[in-house]
């Protein structure tokens, strides 16, 4: 329980400095704004269109940070890594840390409907349901009898997410699990309006009526794959906070020309994790000293399908890990000297701790794990003739595939063909595991590094790309649910080593967002899974120490 009552000291701490909210023992205490400087528009820039503007269905980042501006949770996340109180008021929890008591403070969504824990039952249900898409149905299945639910073994009245009333919703969880608050935070356990989604299951394909949301801002009016534009909601509850009556949001798929507009002042900020700037630029705008940049818990990687061969034998994996050249990726491809991946955490879940479990570059021992993969998979090298490295097309992948390939080249002897491909189409490869070897990505989505363990616990998983599943894993990862402090970390860090050691992944880099903002603004705020915190982007209070450093 100790775990349990430290988060939810954490909680209130951190409701006490924002003064947003109650308690756990469901005092209340008046909102006190933050005193924005308001602005009549924030001018940003997506990359592509989102897949989706439902909170439910989200897996990639362009609609995660849509539900963030769109949709609230009963936690947030903060840009320190602790909690506070949203759309809760306040938490209660059971003694033995498995029922969780939500009270929903008095909150409306933007039609003027109140917010109810029917609305969050329903939405977290609805992810649950078999026939129901989602990537991230995993995220729930700490709820009892979840993941049962979601195979269709049992019906979905049985899971333990139940509304006692309007304002109370009750989730009974299988075991104990520390970071469930932090789970809570992600946006897909944001409600969708219940009666809405009823009455109009298309709702959320087009800016109109039926498009409702609870967060500080509403859907204005929508042209897709062309621009997105976003209003201050004025139903939500703390909308003295919101400091933007309006945000558009253009969607230039390139690079050079976003970063243009920027510097031609039609873009307010530029950069990851909306608008990536130019690979190409960055060296000259980080020695101009007006690129900003911030750990987040992201990494890029090459995945490796465990099912088909050769990538069924670990050596040959290792072997491929271990060839890659990662200083040389972060000092000549992204240019902003990341912290190289020899391990699978990033370091901001692990309080920067950053152990290297294999060494970067090997050569050595990757040629002689290649051969010992070889001989054990009863084949020559000259049988791996077509190796196909699948990968998203953009100015930095192309760059990173291309380093990939001349490194495995000459490093291991063999040749491999990159086929890059749009977005959507990549992701729906790694999906339905139709690839062999391919360039990815992930953000973590909740603060907590079980996020990245957990997605590798079942090869069944969705986002177990490499379909790898180990019987010693999975009884660690179960084992830290009843742990606390440093043994629950000490669990954790075996599993990570254990993981590496089978290395169906080999990570690259752990991310660092660079991004610039217009002078005349406040930084932007990032919590530690890279999201960004709209409502909060005001006008700098000393102008004129902006204007003297961009100026430089």
């Amino acid at each position: 329980m100790a775990i349990f009552m430290k988060t939810l000291s954490h909680l209130l701490f951190s409701v006490a400095l924002l003064l947003i909210g109650g308690s756990c023992q469901q005092n209340t205490s008046k909102l006190t704004s933050k005193q924005p400087v308001k602005i009549e528009q924030l001018r940003l820039n997506l990359c592509h269109e989102p897949a989706t503007m439902d909170p439910r269905k989200g897996g990639d980042i362009i609609s995660s940070h849509m539900h963030f501006l769109l949709f609230e949770g009963l936690i947030k996340l903060n840009e320190n890594g602790s909690l506070s109180l949203a759309q809760a008021e306040s938490v209660d929890v059971s003694p033995d840390g498995k029922v969780y008591t939500f009270h929903l403070r008095n909150s409306n969504w933007s039609n003027g409907d109140p917010v109810t824990a029917t609305d969050f039952e329903k939405s977290w249900k609805d992810i649950l349901d078999p026939a129901f898409p989602s990537v991230n149905a995993h995220l729930l299945y700490p709820i009892i009898n979840a993941e049962a639910a979601k195979k269709g073994l049992i019906p979905l009245s049985d899971v333990g997410i139940q509304a006692v009333d309007a304002k109370t919703l009750v989730v009974t969880l299988e075991h104990p699990t520390p970071y469930f608050l932090d789970l809570v935070a992600f946006c897909v356990f944001f409600p969708v309006n219940k009666q809405i989604d009823e009455a109009n299951p298309d709702w959320a394909y087009d800016a109109g009526e039926h498009f409702v949301s609870n967060g500080p801002y509403r859907l204005k009016s929508w042209k897709h794959n062309n621009e997105i534009i976003a209003e201050r909601n004025p139903m939500y509850w703390a909308k003295e906070r919101v400091a933007a009556d309006r945000i558009h949001l253009s969607m230039i798929d390139n690079a050079m020309t976003a970063l243009q507009m920027f510097e031609n002042g039609e873009l307010d900020i530029i950069g990851n994790p909306l608008s990536p700037l130019p690979v190409d630029a960055l060296p000259i705008l980080n020695q101009k000293g007006v690129l900003k940049k911030k750990p987040i818990a992201g990494t890029t990687m090459v995945s490796f399908n465990t099912q088909k061969v050769p990538f069924t034998n670990a050596n040959i994996r290792k072997a491929f890990a271990m060839a890659i050249n990662r200083e040389e990726i972060v000092s000549n491809i992204t240019q902003l000297n990341e912290q190289i991946a020899t391990n699978a955490i990033p370091p901001i879940l692990k309080n920067n701790r950053n152990r290297e479990f294999f060494k970067d570059n090997d050569f050595e021992t990757a040629q002689k794990l290649f051969q010992i993969g070889l001989e054990e998979l009863g084949i020559n090298r000259e049988d791996l003739k077509e190796l196909t490295y699948h990968y998203t097309t953009n100015d930095l992948n192309n760059k990173i595939a291309q380093a990939i390939q001349q490194q495995i080249s000459k490093v291991l002897g063999i040749k491999i063909k990159l086929e890059g491909m749009e977005n959507k189409v990549f992701m729906d490869k790694l999906t339905k595991r139709d690839y062999l070897v391919a360039q990815a990505l992930w953000v973590a989505q909740y603060s907590d590094q079980m996020n990245i363990l957990e997605r590798f616990k079942y090869k069944h998983n969705a986002k177990n790309y490499s379909e790898w599943e180990n019987a010693e894993f999975i009884q660690l990862l179960d084992q830290s649910a009843f742990e606390t402090g440093q043994k629950r970390l000490a669990t954790l860090e075996k599993a990570e080593e254990i993981f590496l050691n089978e290395m169906p992944i080999a990570p690259i880099y752990h991310w660092e967002f660079s991004y610039m903002v217009q002078p005349y603004l406040n930084d932007v705020g990032l919590s530690p899974i890279g999201d960004i915190y709209f409502e909060d982007i005001d006008v700098a209070k000393n102008l004129r120490i902006h204007e003297r450093i961009a100026a430089k």
